[in-house]
């Protein structure tokens, strides 16, 4: 990896944005899912088409897909860490096309 100095200030600014997310932050991959349900109590208002609402997250586990109840204290603090994953996922993305096309300019320029 070439030295920070001879980074653009652009690639600089993604790396340390980089850093500071996985170093800081909590990270989930995964996606929120907001349902409504229906408890099963006869005299409850969901029976009568008022659902409750909950929150979930879809989350790989074990190779297989599963959908997990998230109670109301975390609804906070999970959405963050899906939304920190997503970002990250972001930054990432926007490192490796910016060293592609850096590999590509050294390509045409005959750069071994």
């Amino acid at each position: 990896m070439p030295p920070r100095s001879s980074m653009s200030l652009r690639e600089r600014q993604l790396r340390s944005a980089l850093a500071q997310l996985l170093h800081t932050q909590p990270l989930l991959c995964g996606s929120l899912v907001r349902m409504a349900r229906s408890c099963g109590k006869p005299r409850c208002k969901c029976s009568r088409g008022q659902k409750h609402l909950c929150l979930c997250v879809s989350v790989r586990m074990g190779g297989r897909q599963r959908l997990l109840y998230v109670p109301r204290p975390l609804e906070e603090f999970v959405s963050a860490a899906v939304g920190n994953y997503r970002t990250s996922r972001r930054l990432m993305q926007s490192l490796s096309d910016m060293c592609l096309q850096d590999f590509l300019q050294r390509k045409q320029g005959g750069a071994r």
